[in-house]
C-alpha cells in the first residue's frame, strides 16, 4: 500500500497537481507550493499547525505553511489540530520555483559595498549576526490577519525580483530575498500589521532598516528607508509609520523594499498581500486550482526597462 501511495504521490508532483489526492483519508491531502510560496489548509477548523518539526497557532482558524525560497523539493509532512486537539496529516509537495538572474552595475561611488575594508566587514558580520538572532521571531499568538496591509498608501505594481540572483559588476553575487516596490522618495512606509520593533537601525547593507515581529513566528522587514519613526521595544498598529522611502544602504536609487520571515522562511511578500484564497490550498478541487493557475499567470507582471533596483 505505501509503495502504491509514494507513487501517486510522485505522479501527482510530477503533474505540477494543486488538489488534495484522497487514497487514505486525511494522511493522504496534499498540495503543491512553489519555492518561497505558502500553503493553506482551511478545510478543518484550526487550532494549531505544524511543519519543520515546529508547531504554532493558527492564523483565524487557518493553517498556513511557508515554504522558503531555498526548501528542497520534494514532499514535506503538515500537521493541523483542530478545535478539538485531534490531529490531521497532509503533504506539501514543493515543487521548483524559476528565479530571474540580474546583472546590476553600481556606480564607483559604491564600490565599497563590493570590496568591503576589514572595517565594513566586520560592521557587516556583527549586523548579520544581530539579525540572525531576531528573525525567528518572539512566537506567541498572532497578531496579524490575512492579507496584510499595504506597506505604502500607494503601492504601484512590484519590480516581481524575489528570488533573484544579482550579480554586481559581474563578480558579487547576491540572492534577493525581498520585494522592491516604486514609490516615491519619502513616502510613509506602513508596518503590515501590528507588533512589536524588534530592531530599528542603520545597517551596512539595508540601510536605515527596520524589523518587526507579528506574533505567530511571523516578522517583517523594511530596508533602504531615509528615516526611521520607530525604535527597538515599541509596540506598533497595523497601518502605523515605522519610516519613510529612501534609498540607503547598498541600493541603486530610493525604492520600497520589504521582506517576510515566516517561521525564520523567507517568502514572497506579494503572497501574503494578496487575498488568502489565492493560495494554493489542501482540498482545492482540481478545477479550482486550475483556475488559480489561470489568475495568476494573467496577473503575472510583464517585462519592462525599469532599471534595476539593488536590496540590502
Amino acid at each position: 500500500m505505501n509503495q502504491t501511495i509514494d507513487s501517486t504521490f510522485r505522479r501527482c508532483a510530477m503533474l505540477s497537481c494543486l488538489f488534495a489526492v484522497d487514497l487514505v483519508g486525511a494522511a493522504s491531502l496534499q498540495v503543491a507550493v512553489p519555492q518561497g510560496g505558502v500553503a493553506r489548509w482551511s478545510t478543518i477548523v484550526a487550532q494549531e499547525c505544524g511543519m519543520y518539526g515546529k508547531r504554532y497557532p493558527a492564523v483565524d482558524t487557518v493553517c498556513y505553511y511557508p515554504i522558503d525560497i531555498q526548501t528542497s523539493i520534494g514532499r514535506h509532512r503538515i500537521v493541523l489540530w483542530d478545535q478539538h486537539g485531534k490531529e490531521h496529516v497532509g503533504y506539501v509537495v514543493v515543487e521548483a520555483e524559476h528565479f530571474p538572474e540580474v546583472r546590476v552595475d553600481l556606480p564607483t561611488g559604491m564600490n565599497r559595498y563590493l570590496e568591503l575594508s576589514a572595517e565594513d566587514l566586520a560592521r557587516a558580520s556583527r549586523e548579520t549576526a544581530e539579525v540572525a538572532k531576531i528573525l525567528p521571531g518572539l512566537g506567541g499568538a498572532p497578531h496579524f490577519s490575512l492579507p496584510l496591509g499595504k506597506p505604502a498608501s500607494v503601492l504601484p505594481r512590484s519590480a516581481n525580483d524575489f528570488g533573484s540572483t544579482r550579480t554586481f559588476n559581474g563578480k558579487t553575487k547576491s540572492l534577493h530575498s525581498g520585494l522592491d516596490f516604486p514609490v516615491d522618495e519619502g513616502s510613509a512606509v506602513k508596518a503590515v500589521a501590528a507588533g512589536t520593533v524588534l530592531l530599528a537601525a542603520d545597517q551596512f547593507f539595508a540601510g536605515n532598516a527596520v524589523y518587526i515581529d507579528h506574533g505567530g513566528g511571523l516578522v517583517s522587514m523594511y530596508f533602504h528607508l531615509k528615516s526611521i519613526t520607530v525604535k527597538a521595544g515599541d509596540t506598533v498598529k497595523r497601518g502605523q509609520t515605522v519610516g519613510t522611502v529612501g534609498g540607503t544602504g547598498r541600493a541603486t536609487g530610493p525604492h520600497l523594499h520589504i521582506g517576510l520571515r515566516w517561521l525564520g522562511k523567507r517568502i514572497d511578500p506579494e503572497r501574503l498581500l494578496e487575498a488568502p484564497i489565492k493560495l494554493p490550498g489542501v482540498g482545492d478541487t482540481k478545477a479550482e486550482a486550475e483556475q488559480k493557475i489561470r489568475k495568476a499567470d494573467a496577473e503575472e507582471p510583464k517585462e519592462t526597462d525599469t532599471p534595476v533596483i539593488d536590496e540590502g
